[in-house]
């Protein structure tokens, strides 16, 4: 079953060549064919790590929410090796 949500996401020309540059790096590094969608996805992971190891979010209930974000989309990783 496929619980996957399509969202439309407009970006700018730097934007859209970061996201590029990022899918092209981890296409090296993972050895696979990933998309800009698997980059995106592996971005989203990292940011969730940071705030959760490198900064100490102030509102409980946001750094509950931040943890129990990042380890549910660890724990049903449907990207393969897309993470950094």
């Amino acid at each position: 079953m496929d619980t996957r949500t399509e969202l439309r996401v407009r970006f700018t020309d730097q934007e859209r060549a970061g996201l590029s540059a990022l899918a092209a790096g981890l296409r090296g590094v993972a050895e696979a064919d990933l998309s800009e969608e698997d980059a995106l996805v592996a971005a989203l992971e990292f940011a969730l790590t940071r705030l959760i190891d490198d900064f100490e979010v102030p509102n409980p209930t946001a750094r509950e929410e931040v943890q129990r974000a990042r380890d549910d989309l660890r724990a049903h990783w449907i990207r393969g090796a897309a993470t950094l």
